[in-house]
């Protein structure tokens, strides 16, 4: 930044109503204005946030005993007010320890390390100096009679009993001048955003909503958004296709930002296709006049900018001086009311900047940020400068799909061990350490030996984990599972961690350094999992896997209490979707089933009319696994006669791949085949394949087209195919997940846990595939189109208790009445085709 300004900026009136009223954290004005270099990590390393909070403690109780137990106070609160130019600058933050006596006044900035203590800066870190100097000064501004103070940085190990301090005696008139030119050169920074915030909150009161009219529904939505950030509360919206939910969330969101009740919006999803419907939603509201700041964050690796580096910080040009030239970046995206992709690329090719810490640095400067669900809710990338301990109350939480989230929170706290990534770390370390390739050979071992456990007459896992007993342990082919954390395994991995973390630090040149590193960070997340996540939600699956590889998992079978503690108490949320039946199973999965009824809940009804939409049911026709081979053609046969009442193109959802192919084989045969088009999911569909699959429906009325895709995967939500691009879908089978013995787990807990054993793990994740599959087909008002659901349990009442209420189901017995029954709704519809 530049140098420091004149402190004849400064004004002595903190009263004066005239100013510019803002806010900081001490923490981050040093890391604003003193912060400097690269990313690259020192070599001295930072610890887990829980073992910071450790040694923060054990080193006030070291400090005190050095001091013959006098008190040391701990977190103590300070606060000063600062005129510069136009703004009223509010400082304030917690000291790490503080130090009054008769003898000496001290503040101490504590710092936890990792590592060798001869990797610290011989005279400590500047940017914790900063730090340092500007709590000393609201300590004496509150005391003024006082001339100087002892300023100390002090480093504490996680594996070191002892402390490195640094002391410097700090006079009154220095510390006064350091903390106004801080101050001032802030001020100097963030001018521009500054000057804007009042304008953009401006923007967000006189906003009106940018569309005609609202949609049934939207209106009862927006007022769940505003009580969800009043009260930091949770509200779960059911609202079907069509309601306009995005809108519905975003509109009420900016009135909630330009009242002040939150400092920033997240609207978090977990598909590209959602988050780019949130961007065209945000560029509707710029357009009608909002100048709030939005961004969208994107996925690490698909900003890199020097793949063949990726992250490697030491050696990366976009790293190397990433501080020194990001004040002129962030100055240049201020420019712009939305950032995205391509905006954050341009700009860090410019600036030689990180495109991905470039935008998480300017998220801290906007007002709504679309991003994924883990920048949030994932102990391994959520990002703590938002989600942090000191921000409770200041963000208000929009999870879009929010059907997608138990799956997604149940991975996130998941963590699995595989053998082929342990041998290619071998293969690295080998020549490098005795120590890690010692470490690394007794992991193997545990693995070996569980995998020749498995293949043994009578498998068990006692061989590998001695506190374990045979009865304990769930078989079935190439899997076990069992109740309790692997400790042996977790005592080896604890010792590689270790040995690992000084190897690194030492050496940061070595040929495939990145191999060992993902290892180590594998390792020291599935110890982390064991250590501060491993409870009576947690299964260990030993796997062995085609091909020969050996997984270890520490399985997470319900995520619920862990994700509720990541948001309440702390931030407002809501949770929506198409698809959140039944509303009190997503509510259990996503806030804990001890919580229920704590929450808002709605279920909205369609917002079309329901003449648009005919639901078929043939319920004569079993597609259960058993039967598939025996009734497939008679399911082919029916969906061709539904789909031959009127050219267009339709949607065929099968249960599984080797549906498809087996309808495939059987068109072969048909006399008919060639009245239609065809295409076919396959198992590996690159992005541009998945694309010119899409392509395909933007061609209509001339041929009708069967699209063959497997229920609940990529074509099953999250895609658009308005108007005459799709005309009907077919449903064969119930969706339910793949039959395996991770499923069977989920059922015995929450069999045990709720007495919904089978609806939790199979019934109504099935059902939720159907209604995604089936939402396909009207996407607007002017939409109408058929949905024919094929399976015998769709007569059942666990089933037809699920139907959507905007569904009018009509059962037909066989092709006769299919083709009545959708040759009299097309007859109905304004351009009717015999």
């Amino acid at each position: 930044m530049q140098q420091p300004p004149s402190t004849d900026r400064i004004s002595p009136d903190p009263a004066d109503s005239t100013l510019v009223p803002v806010k900081i954290a001490v923490r981050s004005l040093a890391e604003a204005v003193h912060r400097r270099g690269g990313l690259a990590m020192p070599l001295y390393g930072g610890v887990a946030a829980a073992d910071g909070i450790r040694l923060h403690q054990r080193c006030v109780r070291m400090l005190s005993e050095a001091l013959d137990n006098r008190p040391v106070q701990a977190e103590v609160a300070l606060q000063q007010d600062l005129c510069v130019d136009s703004y009223q600058l509010r400082v304030s933050g917690r000291c790490d320890a503080l130090v009054e006596n008769e003898t000496m006044t001290r503040i101490y900035e504590v710092k936890s390390f990792n590592g060798s203590a001869s990797h610290l800066p011989p005279d400590g870190e500047p940017l914790h100096w900063a730090q340092a100097r500007l709590y000393a000064w609201l300590y004496l501004a509150d005391h003024p009679t006082q001339q100087k103070i002892d300023v100390a940085v002090v480093y504490i190990a996680q594996d070191n009993p002892d402390l490195v301090q640094h002391v410097l005696t700090c006079k009154r008139q220095d510390l006064e001048r350091f903390f106004q030119d801080t101050c001032s050169r802030y001020i100097d920074f963030a001018a521009n955003i500054l000057r804007q915030e009042k304008q953009r909150l401006q923007s967000g009161l006189a906003l009106r909503f940018p569309y005609a009219d609202l949609r049934p529904g939207q209106k009862r939505m927006m007022q769940e958004v505003v009580g969800a950030a009043r009260q930091l509360g949770r509200a779960f919206v059911a609202a079907p296709t069509g309601t306009g939910k995005t809108m519905a969330v975003l509109y009420p969101a900016v009135k909630v930002l330009a009242n002040k009740l939150v400092r920033q919006v997240f609207y978090l999803t977990n598909m590209t296709s959602a988050r780019l419907v949130a961007a065209q939603a945000m560029a509707d509201l710029h357009a009608a006049g909002l100048s709030m700041k939005s961004l969208v964050l994107f996925a690490k690796e698909k900003l890199c900018l020097a793949p063949e580096l990726y992250c490697d910080q030491q050696r990366c040009p976009f790293a190397l001086a990433y501080y020194d030239h990001l004040p002129d970046a962030l100055r240049q995206l201020f420019l712009s009311v939305h950032i995205g992709r391509d905006e954050i690329l341009s700009c860090a090719r410019q600036h030689r900047g990180c495109p991905f810490e470039l935008s998480l640095d300017l998220a801290l400067y906007c007002e709504i940020v679309i991003c994924d669900y883990n920048y949030a809710f994932d102990p391994r990338v959520r990002l703590a400068r938002f989600f942090g301990p000191d921000q409770t109350g200041s963000h208000l939480l929009l999870v879009d799909e929010a059907h997608n989230l138990p799956d997604r929170s149940r991975r996130m706290y998941s963590a699995v061990l595989s053998r082929s990534e342990i041998k290619q770390a071998f293969d690295v370390a080998a020549a490098l350490s005795k120590q890690l390739n010692q470490d690394l050979t007794h992991i193997l071992a545990w693995l070996d030996l569980a995998d020749q456990a498995m293949k043994a007459v009578q498998p068990a896992l006692e061989q590998v984990e001695k506190q374990i007993r045979s009865d304990a342990v769930m078989q079935a082919d190439n899997f076990r599972a069992m109740r309790a954390r692997p400790d042996e395994l977790l005592a080896r991995c604890s010792r590689f961690n270790a040995h690992a973390h000084l190897f690194l630090d030492e050496q940061r040149e070595f040929p495939n350094r990145q191999i060992l590193l993902k290892s180590f960070f594998s390792l020291l997340f599935f110890c982390r999992v064991a250590e501060e996540f491993y409870d009576d939600t947690y299964v260990t699956a030993v796997r062995q896997l085609p091909g020969g590889d050996l997984q270890v998992e520490l399985m997470c079978l319900d995520a619920a209490d862990k994700l509720a503690a990541s948001y309440i108490d702390h931030h407002g949320a809501v949770f929506f979707s198409a698809t959140l039946a039944p509303l009190s199973y997503y509510v259990g999965l996503i806030q804990g089933h001890h919580r229920q009824g704590e929450e808002e809940a709605l279920q909205l009804g369609s917002p079309f009319p329901p003449d648009n939409l005919l639901v078929l049911i043939c319920s004569g026709l079993s597609v259960r696994y058993k039967q598939r081979q025996d009734t497939a053609a008679a399911v082919l046969s029916l969906l061709l006669t539904a789909v031959r009442q009127k050219t267009g193109n339709y949607l065929v959802f099968a249960p599984s791949h080797a549906y498809v192919q087996m309808l495939r084989a059987l068109l072969r045969s048909r006399p008919d085949r060639d009245d239609f088009d065809y295409m076919f999911q396959v198992r590996e569909m690159n992005e541009s394949m998945r694309q010119k699959y899409l392509r395909r429906f933007d061609h209509f009325g001339s041929r009708t087209l069967l699209a063959f895709a497997v229920i609940g995967g990529v074509f099953g939500e999250g895609i658009d195919l308005v108007g005459e691009k799709l005309a009907g879908v077919v449903v064969i089978g119930v969706g339910l997940p793949q039959l395996c013995p991770e499923r069977e787990i989920m059922k015995q807990y929450y069999a045990q846990a709720l007495g919904s054993g089978y609806e939790y793990a199979y019934l109504y994740p099935g059902f939720n595939k159907v209604q995604q599959a089936a939402g396909r087909v009207i996407r607007s008002d002017l939409d109408r189109g058929f949905v024919l659901l094929i399976d015998d349990r769709y007569a059942t009442p666990d089933y037809r208790s699920l139907f959507p209420a905007e569904w009018q189901p009509v059962d037909i017995a066989d092709e006769a009445d299919a083709a009545r029954e959708i040759q009299a709704f097309w007859s109905l519809s304004p351009d009717p085709q015999p």
